[in-house]
């Protein structure tokens, strides 16, 4: 019996799927996360794909060793098509939210490569989508990686914006406010 694959096993197989594939892809999520704030425990791996449910995409994942279930949401749901996938042998799942609209298509188009400690190169969200991702997200977690993110990049100017847009900009600034309170009681501390 084979062994469950670790975290970085199942990126690396996934992203060199995606590649022979020719689907363009980028990591979402924790991993993301890790890559431009501070690295973070995550059992999962989360990418945003410009893929949709075909039976010759199905064919290629089943032939190459995942079991994959699509999930349709319904209505303002931030997420109407997420592909779930699980290593025949085990090891963390992946989540991949299906790029279906022209916003998520253009969050592909900002992602940027990045060489990961296995020494492979995968797309990442640019951070300030990313904050836009976790914001709508709305997990007890997002708020915490919204400020870690927040907190170890630049000041991104298109931040507001794109929050605007999605509808989150007064969650970005309850998360810029309470950073910002934070501080000033850390800069008390220190007196």
């Amino acid at each position: 019996m084979s062994q469950p694959l670790s975290l970085q096993q199942i990126l690396s197989k996934l992203v060199d799927l995606l590649d022979r594939l020719k689907i363009r892809a980028a990591l979402v999520g924790g991993l993301a996360v890790a890559t431009w704030a501070s690295p973070r425990a995550t059992e999962d791996i989360d990418c945003l794909a410009e893929i949709t449910p075909t039976s010759e995409l199905e064919g290629a994942l089943l032939g190459e060793g995942w079991h994959p279930s699509w999930h349709r949401s319904g209505g303002d749901d931030p997420i109407p098509l997420l592909l779930r996938l699980e290593w025949v042998h085990g090891g963390p799942g992946i989540d991949v939210i299906c790029a279906t609209r022209a916003r998520e298509r253009a969050m592909l188009d900002r992602s940027i490569r990045v060489v990961l400690s296995g020494g492979f190169s995968v797309p990442v969200v640019a951070p300030a989508d990313l904050i836009v991702l976790k914001l709508l997200a709305g997990g007890p977690q997002d708020p915490i990686d919204v400020a870690d993110l927040l907190r170890r990049c630049c000041i991104m100017a298109e931040l507001d914006g794109r929050a605007t847009e999605r509808g989150v900009l007064d969650l970005l600034r309850r998360v810029r406010e309470t950073i910002h309170a934070d501080r000033g009681r850390e800069d008390e501390q220190g007196r």
